[in-house]
């Protein structure tokens, strides 16, 4: 009973004020249109458009007192003109009045009614429509006067609310399947903020509270016409929640005011953050990355090339273009089945909108650290230059490389330092040619014992670079000439290239460092061999000046150590159980073949940018190879605290810590990784560098 009370009381009241409505706005269209003869002659309208008329009519005859005729004409035109603009108006606006006394009516006399929320939706769109109308017939102020006088439209009466929808499953809208999975399918794409908006617009709390999607479709569909500070009230609420701080702004309904401050904050807060991480991503990178010359990185402008040729069918990117140091990075998620295709596709797009862009940058696709602590990388796509210069200048690279060749070559003559024979030989020859007498010393002796043990370091590490060349040539990597890194334990350490382009993906990179240092290996293991060997069949002669090396850095290798145990002492033990002083005198050959040998085991280490470091790299990715580059280092770095003796690691740790400790520069894809047999590949050398290195 009090129900349907309620519902005829809201009836009455209805059908009383939209009547009042609808005779006030007859009679106030009417009474503003003076082609009724009904607008007061005194009218504002009415008023200016007389003066401009006077007015210019009187500016004409001062000029001159002929042209009155034309001074008439022209008013008499001006009032033809503003007759049939007012008869235009008033035809629409007729219009419009028996079109909103059609549905006034309609709704009156309406016997059937779903609820009282049904009424009331009505009713306020039938109140929208008559203030629309009266507003776009008088002025402002007029129309306020004569709104104010209903209480419905009074801006302190709250009464007669807007009816929120709710989700419903009932609602049948026309929505073909091919709309309905389109319309799911963008929204998967959409931002947090932007979803939990609709989902309010809906009727449901947020989102993650949607089980249904294609009710959820419907219920949107429904609810298309919300208005726009509706919308903006639910953005802003849902864009508050998902920011740092975010729940303690407070959102005021009243007159849509919002408190923006608390949001300002928050947003401040976020921006900060997000530059640290931006700073913390770019730490995966090399120095030669993030300090490159300001002169060749990309600008805003370079960076938003790329990102308008993004869509929903290559990369949904989740914010726009952000600077960092060394270029920009765009956070997202491939469309793509593939990073290949991906980076394919973006090619032939910059290469048909933009031609020249490739000529100076390049897109990777990379691995960064994530924002959000719930995950300890994304993927993001990185634009940098195409080129990377060396940060070593190349007079100090000259200068090193020409002191690591003289180290190398004194290395080699002090391998014949503890053979006494030797050294009175070369005593008596250095005599002689003090004293002038020409001719009377001959060293072709020696220079038979030393250049073998020269040409077999110098073949194993030119064949070391040519793996690198071959490589480097058929993946179309650009890199550095090399530079000999010194060494105070062995004659040099290393052959340190640059790379100065971005190889393809991770498999180029991971064969451009495989080649090189496996070469160069398997040369001195040869040689190795080859000269123990010799060292068994060399007469007496030869063998009372052949060079030699300690027990102490023999048994600084493992591997090396028991071979040459084996071939020369028959595996007992014999030979590396003596005082770590002891001379072991070796072929040229198999000392440089033992040199050869630590030498490219070194350069297997996977730390940094060694080869065994841009392996690492290609199997493990950028960010858990620079996890397992610290265990190693850490490894080596306490396995040198109880060395005594030849401390090779300590050494080598030391030229690293300044040369090679950064990561490779970006490869374009950095997401593949290689494949099974080449990590196979990677885990054997690796073991093998260890067995060579570790002391016996």
């Amino acid at each position: 009973v009090m129900t349907k009370y309620t519902m005829q009381s809201t009836r009455g009241a209805t059908m009383v004020v939209a009547t009042l409505i609808l005779s006030l706005t007859m009679m106030l269209v009417l009474c503003t249109h003076p082609a009724m003869g009904f607008a007061p002659p005194n009218s504002f309208a009415t008023q200016q458009t007389h003066h401009h008329v006077f007015q210019s009519a009187s500016i004409l005859k001062s000029s001159n007192d002929n042209s009155g005729d034309e001074a008439r004409r022209l008013k008499e035109k001006a009032d033809q003109y503003r007759n049939e603009a007012e008869q235009l108006r008033l035809s629409l606006g007729l219009k419009r009045i028996e079109e909103l006394k059609d549905d006034i009516v309609q709704f009156m006399t309406t016997e059937e009614f779903g609820s009282t929320e049904q009424e009331q939706k009505k009713f306020t769109e039938l109140k929208a429509r008559v203030e629309e109308l009266v507003r776009s017939s008088v002025g402002n102020e007029e129309a306020e006067a004569m709104l104010a006088g209903l209480s419905s439209f009074s801006s302190n009466n709250n009464n007669i609310m807007p009816v929120q929808s709710s989700p419903s499953s009932d609602v049948n809208v026309a929505l073909t399947e091919e709309e309905m999975k389109s319309a799911i399918a963008l929204l998967g794409s959409l931002p947090i903020p932007v979803k939990d908006t609709l989902a309010k617009t809906a009727g449901y709390p947020d989102y993650d509270s949607i089980i249904n999607l294609e009710e959820f479709v419907n219920n949107l569909y429904i609810n298309k016409d919300a208005s726009t500070e509706k919308l903006r009230r639910l953005y802003f609420q849902a864009f508050a929640k998902n920011i740092p701080g975010g729940t303690d702004i407070v959102v005021k309904d009243s007159n849509e005011e919002y408190e923006i401050e608390g949001l300002s904050k928050a947003i401040q807060q976020q921006i900060d953050e997000r530059m640290q991480n931006s700073t913390r991503a770019m730490e995966l990178f090399p120095r030669v990355v993030q300090e490159a010359d300001e002169a060749i990185l990309p600008r805003e402008i370079d960076a938003n090339v790329v990102f308008q040729l993004l869509d929903r069918t290559t990369f949904m990117a989740v914010e726009k273009p952000m600077q960092v140091e060394g270029g920009y990075i765009i956070r997202g998620e491939n469309k793509r089945k593939t990073a290949t295709q991906l980076l394919e596709v973006i090619d032939e797009k910059l290469a048909k909108e933009s031609p020249q862009w490739q000529d100076s940058f390049q897109i990777s696709f990379v691995e960064i650290y994530a924002d959000s602590s719930e995950q300890l990388f994304e993927d993001a796509l990185l634009i940098t230059p195409n080129k990377f210069a060396p940060m070593a200048n190349k007079l100090f690279a000259g200068v090193v490389t020409a002191i690591s060749l003289f180290s190398s070559f004194v290395y080699c003559i002090d391998t014949f330092s503890e053979n006494e024979a030797v050294m009175q030989r070369l005593k008596e020859a250095s005599e002689q040619a003090t004293s002038g007498i020409v001719g009377a010393y001959d060293l072709t002796w020696f220079n038979e014992l030393l250049v073998p043990m020269l040409v077999t370091l110098g073949l194993a590490q030119g064949l070391h670079e040519a793996g690198h060349l071959v490589m480097s040539w058929s993946k179309g990597i650009k890199m550095t000439p090399p530079t000999i890194l010194p060494s105070q334990a062995l004659p040099y350490l290393s052959f340190q290239n640059r790379i100065k382009t971005s190889p393809k993906d991770y498999t180029d990179l991971y064969d451009f460092a495989f080649a090189g240092p496996v070469t160069g290996l398997t040369v001195s293991f040869i040689a190795l061999l080859f000269g123990l060997q010799l060292t068994t069949e060399v007469d007496q002669s030869v063998a009372q000046l052949l060079p030699s090396l300690p027990v102490g850095f023999i048994t600084q290798s493992t591997l090396g150590g028991t071979i040459v145990d084996l071939l020369l002492g028959g595996g007992d033990g014999i030979l590396i159980n003596q005082d770590p002083s002891t001379q072991i005198p070796l072929h040229p050959v198999a000392i440089g073949g033992f040199l050869g040998m630590i030498i490219h085991a070194f350069d297997l280490v996977p730390v940094g940018s060694t080869d065994g470091g841009r392996m690492s790299q290609a199997v493990l990715g950028r960010v858990w190879h620079l996890t397992f580059s610290s265990v190693v280092f850490t490894i080596l770095f306490l396995s040198s605290l109880f060395n005594d003796g030849f401390n090779l690691l300590l050494g080598f740790l030391f030229i690293y810590s300044f040369t090679q400790r950064d990561m490779e520069i970006p490869c374009r894809n950095e997401i593949d990784r290689v494949d099974t047999g080449r990590a196979v590949a990677a885990f054997v050398s690796w073991v093998l560098a260890a067995l060579i290195l570790c002391p016996l």
